[in-house]
């Protein structure tokens, strides 16, 4: 027999906390488990994991017992995340056939009569996860279907929070078994799911939305009557209304469901491609949503562009529309402040100063974006939008139009050379750069002519002793500290460079 990781004392004492009545113990182990201090920490996860080892039934049924029991909804709620972390799918099997059954019944009767919402919806994605379990061993839970369904269709707002949360939360290898379970009560269920996501309540509109992602077999499955088509332009509508409400990170959690449907299911929105795209494109668009909004749209959209089953129709929008989704993204490169930081050379940030986290992720969403586009489609537009924003008057626009050249000149290098208008106006602009009144944006330019990239190297062979004039002009020019070390650098690779290609 194989010795166990555990020591006996910490076995003998796991098994007379778990077979007592007493829940101050667990109390106890609670405050450690979600406390910061250690050691108490890393000895309470130590126990709850001897627990699971040697006595998972007895900690299933132990952890219920507080859900149930507890006055306290904190504690309860604890009970309930201790019992997800330690994961349904482990402990469910080792229950006896009599515990299984008094759980399905007794964690049904949990959810009809918590009243703290927090800990509900931790109840429910155990539900969720219980239903699954029981669905592979082989056995079916016909009365968590029932409850379900009256649920949903309840005048009661918590009843029908608790039916969406469990359906969101479902499995994917559930989903089809309870898709199947469903088809006879198709119409009312669709109809109930309907008036959820035009719901005032915002909290049943996101749930609903979930549901929806889940139960995405069962409402395109059907022959005859397309279901999903309602459901989807409801769950629009409900978007654009959150965002007019200004309840933007229940309307983040609405496209964060739809980002999920596009990973799970992307051929089903085919039919809904541009309209998606032309409706995601008005939020990109509204000036009165955050960026931390239109971050999530852009993963959605970005989304779309990788699908295999998508990515086709994305890359043959009509020229309007994509001259859109490059302009708005464009926007998330003007998130760049003067930071005083970025003069100091001891800096710990360096170039990084002053770039916010929108500008970051709007770097990576453009990168990623050309690459699923292709060279071809993106080219011409993010051109034209580089050509724009280098003759604005703000600092901000010359900076992100240099920024989007370095992106595009990662995907599309080769093209460029080979259009030879195209490399003497990206030469001419970025030697003009040199000596631009902001320091940032010199800064980007010599940081652009340090890219390994083809088009660079095109410049550096073509355009030598131009760009060896240019810098020594702005050389002249700049005091900024940041600006002449990237200077200097520079100057040493261009002598460099030199010297191995007149070899």
């Amino acid at each position: 027999m194989m010795e166990s990781e555990f020591p006996q004392e910490l076995q003998t004492q796991a098994y007379g906390i778990l077979s007592s009545n007493d829940v101050e113990p667990l109390e106890t182990l609670f405050s450690h488990v979600f406390g910061s201090q250690e050691p108490q920490r890393s000895q309470a996860y130590t126990f709850l994991h001897c627990c699971k080892k040697h006595f998972p039934h007895l900690l299933f049924i132990k952890l219920f017992f507080v859900i149930r029991c507890s006055p306290v909804s904190d504690t309860r709620s604890r009970s309930a995340l201790v019992l997800r972390y330690l994961k349904i799918c482990d402990l469910w099997p080792n229950l006896s056939l009599i515990a299984q059954n008094y759980m399905k019944s007794h964690f049904l009767v949990c959810l009809r009569e918590e009243v703290s919402m927090p800990t509900l919806r931790l109840l429910c994605g155990i539900v969720s996860e219980m239903g699954s379990e029981i669905s592979k061993a082989g056995h079916e839970w016909p009365e968590l279907m029932d409850f379900l369904l009256n649920s949903i269709q309840s005048d009661y707002e918590k009843l029908q929070q608790c039916a969406l949360w469990v359906l969101a939360y479902l499995p994917k290898g559930f989903r089809p078994v309870v898709c199947e379970a469903l088809v006879p009560s198709l119409e009312p269920l669709h109809s109930a799911i309907l008036q959820a996501l035009s719901s005032p309540n915002a909290d049943i509109q996101v749930t609903a939305c979930g549901a929806v992602v889940s139960l995405i077999g069962l409402f395109t499955s059907s022959k005859g009557r397309n279901w999903f088509n309602d459901l989807l332009r409801a769950m629009m509508v409900g978007l654009f209304n959150l965002l007019s409400h200004l309840k933007e990170e229940y309307a983040r959690g609405a496209v964060n469901e739809l980002i999920m449907l596009v990973m799970d299911e992307p051929q089903i929105l085919k039919p809904y491609l541009n309209h998606l795209v032309l409706d995601m494109l008005n939020v990109l668009e509204c000036k009165k949503v955050t960026d931390e909004t239109k971050l999530f749209v852009d993963k959605f959209l970005l989304a779309m562009a990788e699908a295999t089953d998508l990515a086709p129709m994305m890359r043959e929008l009509p020229h309007e529309t994509m001259f859109r989704l490059l302009t708005t993204s464009m926007q998330l490169l003007l998130s760049i402040k003067d930071d005083n930081a970025w003069y100091n050379t001891e800096s710990e940030q360096g170039e990084h100063d002053g770039k916010m986290d929108v500008y970051k992720s709007g770097i990576l969403f453009l990168r990623k974006l050309s690459t699923a586009l292709g060279e071809k489609r993106i080219l011409p537009i993010c051109f034209e939008l580089f050509l724009g924003h280098m003759e604005a008057t703000e600092w901000k626009k010359r900076h992100a139009g240099i920024s989007l050249l370095a992106v595009i000149a990662e995907e599309c290098s080769d093209e460029m050379v080979m259009r030879k208008d195209c490399l003497d106006q990206v030469t001419a602009i970025i030697l003009k750069s040199f000596k631009d009144p902001h320091p940032r944006v010199c800064w980007a330019a010599f940081n652009f002519m340090q890219q390994p990239t083809n088009l660079v190297q095109a410049m550096q062979i073509l355009y030598h002793l131009k760009i060896v004039c240019a810098l020594d002009a702005a050389l002249d020019q700049h005091r900024n500290p940041t600006v002449k070390v990237l200077h200097r650098d520079w100057l040493c690779m261009i002598h460099e460079f030199r010297v191995v290609y007149a070899s």
